[in-house]
């Protein structure tokens, strides 16, 4: 056969001769066609030989975008071994004391030039020679890591290999937060969460089931800091016996066979009128094309109905029914690509992917449409179809829930204080606080169209006249008086100004506005930063203010101590600015044992070797508004909300450009979607093994 190279790679990769990137090494090479490839040619029958000629004969175009599935089992080198392997495990198990800031024994572990400069005991690492290198000694003795579990074997073995093949560093800095989660790139199942149910129902069928949802359907519960996190949606029987009645009470509220028309108006029991209307009707409320099984089975549920008698409308509503409790409908299923190869999600697939990231729900018409006529994935229309959603109201709702999860609003329903030290206290005010924070946030990212990160300093807010006493904010005019949230401009006001001065967040702290909890809440989901959990054997119980000891003292206290300091001192400061506000949100000077109450302090971003100081709670405010740290931060919880998964390694590179491209956009709520919904951390499925992965970001 007289081919070119290229169909050689072709056809030898079509009948399963090349199986990696790495076999593309073949084309360079004779493969004998006569017995490798004739045997497989002569096993395909003539339309799929003639298919493959073709295909041959026109040169074997290879889309550009395919990507060679890898064997998941090879053994990785050079750059790939430290960036998927390598730098997770200095991660998991060295920086804890070795990173920038901490750098115990003089030695800093995050970073390429520092590690190999060793640390007060001399070099740690000599590259080619693992077993002379000292970091390898401690490791394999289970010296280091110190106070906690040992490597395992497999994890000494490739510390050792790496180190042995040349301790090949390939980014600027190792940044723990990276490396939290294994993995990445990876789509999971996911089940549709309470909010996505109910808007999934009432786009596609103009049903509010709302209040019954909430009442029927168990809570979704929070992991990895949201309740959208697939691996924690799990279907139980209350599930199962929830989606039937639900089901059933969605169907009576219809009128079944107007809404059937929409689709087909032929209603007869006939297979051809019933297939089509299967078809049809199933695509919208299946959010894509059915099977021809699926379409067998739904037929089956008509024909029961017919054989025993039954109308047409009694056949249309079990139609619906069972439509509604397909796991199609209650689930968010993908084609899984097999193991080590990566490929565009397929047009309905993304369409679902847009829908629900931006929306909360299912893709309308005009996206099953794109989808049908097979050119969403193409970026044009793909741009088009993320402004024209971002127009739509549903995109501002679907923020606000974002906001609720990211800063744990849901809380605020379980606020109860102690009556003794707060006795005063309305419950209504939750609410208000809740209101607050979302009125804020949409008038930030929607009116205002700012940065997100304005959100740390902005210099307005909404108040009721319960809440601005509750925070001894004096209100004028009819504002006195209102009985709904008032806009209150607060440039005049400087102990006031973005979220961490708001109720909804200070609470967090409980009674004694606990500088633990605070300041664990500003290192996790504002700087991404990471500290281990304490021993189990440690007491954690909280300890109250007394005269001559605040919370500052305490903390300060907990910091110098050498058992409790070095993870201490990672968190507990970034709250220190927040010590005038009370475990409610309330602005003091004193607390009521007559001690002072401070506002200064320092903070210590992640990779940074020096903290920066401030001297008012505003000063800190405007620190993290201008913090790169704290955009990035933002982009990778929205990405994460967005992809419903924990976010790994693999996926840092993707994340990277989202951030990137934002900020070129302004770095509001807007361009960071458009980032995410046209990035391959959308549009693709599976990883492979790329190379060069950048996995640090830019430094404050």
């Amino acid at each position: 056969m007289n081919i070119t190279p290229k169909a050689r790679l072709g056809m030898a990769l079509v009948c399963g001769l090349l199986a990696s990137a790495a076999a593309m090494v073949a084309v360079s090479q004779e493969i004998d066609f006569d017995e490798e490839v004739a045997p497989i040619l002569d096993s395909l029958t003539e339309e799929q030989k003639a298919t493959l000629l073709r295909w041959a004969e026109s040169g074997a175009p290879i889309a550009d975008d395919y990507q060679f599935p890898a064997d998941p089992e090879a053994p990785l080198h050079g750059e790939e071994l430290f960036e998927y392997e390598i730098a997770p495990l200095l991660a998991r198990h060295c920086l804890e004391c070795h990173d920038t800031g901490r750098k115990e024994g003089a030695l800093d572990l995050s970073r390429k030039a520092a590690a190999f400069k060793g640390g007060d005991s001399g070099d740690s690492i000599h590259p080619g020679d693992g077993e002379n290198s000292l970091i390898w000694e401690l490791v394999d003795t289970d010296d280091m890591p110190e106070n906690r579990p040992p490597l395992s074997a497999k994890e000494k073995a490739l510390l050792k290999r790496w180190i042995d093949e040349g301790a090949v560093w390939s980014v600027d800095w190792i940044d723990p937060a990276t490396y939290e989660h294994e993995g990445g790139g990876e789509q999971w199942v996911r089940r549709l969460t309470l909010s996505e149910y109910i808007e999934t129902v009432r786009a596609s069928t103009g049903v509010d089931i709302e209040a019954d949802a909430i009442a029927l359907l168990p809570a979704d519960l929070r992991a990895d800091g949201f309740s959208n996190t697939a691996y924690n949606l799990n279907v139980d029987m209350g599930h199962v016996t929830a989606y039937a009645q639900l089901a059933s009470l969605i169907v009576e509220k219809m009128d079944t066979l107007a809404y059937a028309k929409k689709f087909y108006e032929k209603l007869k029991f006939t297979d051809k009128d019933m297939g089509i209307l299967i078809e049809r009707m199933g695509k919208r409320l299946l959010r894509g094309p059915l099977e021809e099984e699926e379409v067998i089975l739904f037929r089956g549920i008509s024909t029961t109905v017919a054989s025993a008698g039954g109308p047409i409308e009694e056949a249309v509503g079990y139609l619906l029914e069972a439509m509604l409790q397909s796991p199609r409908f209650i689930y968010r299923i993908e084609e899984q690509p097999e193991a080590g190869s990566s490929r565009r999600v397929g047009d309905y697939e993304l369409a679902s992917r847009l829908s629900y990231a931006l929306w909360g729900g299912p893709p309308d018409e005009r996206l099953l449409d794109a989808a049908e006529r097979g050119d969403l994935n193409q970026t044009p229309v793909l741009q088009a179809q993320v402004e024209r959603m971002l127009g739509d109201d549903r995109a501002i709702d679907r923020s606000i829930q974002f906001a609720y999860e990211w800063l744990n609003l849901g809380r605020m329903d379980n606020l109860r204080p102690n009556p003794e030290k707060f006795p005063n206290w309305d419950s209504r005010l939750a609410a208000d606080m809740r209101a607050e924070t979302l009125a804020m946030f949409e008038e930030v990212v929607w009116t205002q169209n700012a940065p997100l990160a304005d959100l740390l300093n902005a210099q307005v807010t909404f108040l009721t006249p319960e809440l601005a006493a509750h925070y001894g904010i004096k209100l004028k005019g009819a504002d006195k008086k209102a009985d709904a949230l008032i806009r209150h401009d607060l440039t005049s006001n400087p102990s006031r100004g973005g979220l961490l001065t708001q109720g909804s967040v200070l609470t967090m702290g409980g009674d004694d506005a606990s500088m633990v909890t605070r300041g664990l809440f500003v290192l996790h989901d504002l700087l991404r930063g990471i500290v281990k959990d304490p021993p189990p054997c440690l007491d954690t119980t909280p300890i109250p203010s007394s005269r001559g000891q605040s919370q500052r003292v305490i903390s300060e206290e907990r910091i110098a101590n050498n058992s409790c300091g070095g993870c201490h001192s990672k968190f507990e400061p970034l709250a220190f600015g927040l010590e005038r506000f009370d475990g409610l949100g309330g602005y003091l000077k004193r607390d009521v044992f007559g001690n002072r109450l401070r506002q200064d302090g320092e903070i210590l971003f992640p990779g940074d070797a020096d903290p920066i100081p401030y001297k008012t709670s505003a000063e800190l405010m405007d620190l993290l508004a201008s913090s790169d740290r704290v955009k990035e931060t933002i982009t990778w919880k929205l990405a994460q909300y967005v992809m419903g998964r924990p976010l790994g390694g693999r996926d840092a590179s993707q994340v990277l450009d989202i951030h990137a491209e934002a900020m070129e956009g302004g770095g509001t709520y807007q361009s960071l979607m458009r980032a995410i919904a046209t990035s391959d951390l959308m549009r693709r499925h599976g990883v492979s093994r790329p190379t060069s992965v950048a996995l640090h970001f830019s430094q404050n």
